[in-house]
């Protein structure tokens, strides 16, 4: 008589998915795209969602499971980290887990037990989000600094604590090696998007409500209206952009409200001429097709971030056959080469920007030439080979 043959079962738990959670990022698209293709290798993937407002109904969840809903409405924020890992502890003791995928942000991971198949996805903690923004935990008011001591120590609890770790980037894994001297195996598995939805939304979907019109030149910046997404420096560089081209337009696409990492609108504009003002266009939080569809239509997509872990967006911008520019120094570096398939900056440098902008606006050979490059290797970052080197790295550090 033969054993049954099992296949390996995932838990994975997460703060915004796309299609199912109302708010996801990039992060939220990457996990959607890849938990569906780890379904289609033969894993059985269960999802444990945090998330205060009702998840989509009727999602299209191709084959991941959702065991478990929670919301903390009216839970003391300073409990929030805690309770989030004890419910993904009990979630865990439920089932035989062969892997726990859990990013680091959020610490949902610090208190599964050590014998526990953690993999920790070093993505983006709290501590590197404020580093990255310059920003002083010491300026909050008391109960959210208690709040945000708790959930760091939480955060760096997992990551000692996990059977091994993935870094997103190369710069993810030589700031974590930094920060973690003893730092558990690791190996590097790229983010992934869906190519072929970015393709086929550049193409056919409607554009975002509010697109500027007519035929005048589009600087689309992509990302949260924070510091360290470098919205100071679009804005900077679009004042040397717009004097250069009267005709050309900004458009921000990206989402607010937390006002430590944030300038304000006001701010902003200061930066401008006043003249400059009225072709300022503030999209706020896109998402889907539209979202492609906008990248799809704007003449040059920045992505201007001090510092970023992966840049979904990025990659993104490529599919969509966009010309692209971005920041050297971080994880654009593993899948953008200046000259060759994006024009890359310095971080911090609007004057920079400001001339790579112009460059796209008016060499428009030169864009193709990048474009053209750009829809090469884009591919590689589908979700399915994303997928497969995932399985493949979580096999062999486990085992290790």
């Amino acid at each position: 008589m033969t054993s049954a043959i099992t296949s390996e079962r995932w838990l994975v738990a997460v703060t915004e998915y796309a299609g199912l959670t109302r708010y996801t990022g990039g992060i939220g698209r990457h996990y959607a795209a890849l938990l569906p293709a780890l379904v289609a290798q033969g894993k059985e993937v269960d999802l444990v969602v945090f998330s205060d407002e009702p998840l989509i109904p009727h999602a299209d969840m191709q084959g991941v499971r959702v065991i478990r809903h929670h919301t903390f409405r009216r839970l003391p924020r300073l409990l929030h980290a805690a309770m989030r890992a004890l419910l993904v502890r009990r979630a865990a003791s439920r089932v035989a887990y062969d892997r726990i995928f859990l990013a680091e942000w959020g610490a949902l991971g610090a208190a599964l037990p050590r014998r526990a198949p953690l993999i920790t996805n070093l993505a983006t903690s709290t501590r590197l989000t404020n580093e990255i923004s310059g920003y002083a935990r010491s300026t909050l008011p008391l109960a959210r600094r208690a709040e945000e001591a708790v959930r760091i120590r939480l955060e760096d609890r997992q990551v000692r604590r996990s059977a091994a770790v993935i870094p997103i980037s190369n710069a993810m894994l030589r700031r974590v090696e930094a920060q973690y001297p003893m730092l558990t195996p690791s190996r590097i598995v790229r983010n992934c998007i869906d190519v072929d939805a970015v393709i086929d939304g550049a193409a056919t979907a409607e554009l975002p409500s509010g697109w500027p019109t007519g035929d005048a030149p589009i600087v689309l910046f992509l990302g949260r209206l924070e510091r360290r997404k470098g919205v100071v420096d679009a804005v900077a560089a679009f004042a040397t952009v717009a004097d250069r081209h009267p005709d050309a337009r900004l458009v921000l696409a990206g989402s607010s409200g937390d006002s430590r990492f944030e300038p304000s609108r006001a701010d902003l504009l200061a930066l401008l001429p006043e003249s400059a003002h009225n072709r300022v266009t503030w999209l706020g939080h896109i998402d889907g097709p539209a979202l492609y569809r906008g990248i799809g239509a704007a003449t040059v997509a920045i992505c201007p971030s001090r510092w970023e872990g992966f840049g979904n967006v990025a990659l993104e911008v490529k599919a969509a056959g966009t010309p692209l520019v971005c920041t050297s120094g971080s994880g654009f570096n593993d899948f953008c080469t200046t000259e060759v398939d994006s024009l890359m900056v310095a971080p911090g440098d609007p004057s920079a920007l400001a001339g790579a902008i112009c460059r796209l606006i008016e060499d428009r050979e030169l864009a193709g030439s990048l474009v053209a490059a750009a829809s090469e290797g884009v591919h590689d970052f589908a979700p399915g080979p994303v997928a497969r080197d995932l399985a493949d790295a979580a096999n062999k550090l486990l085992r290790r």
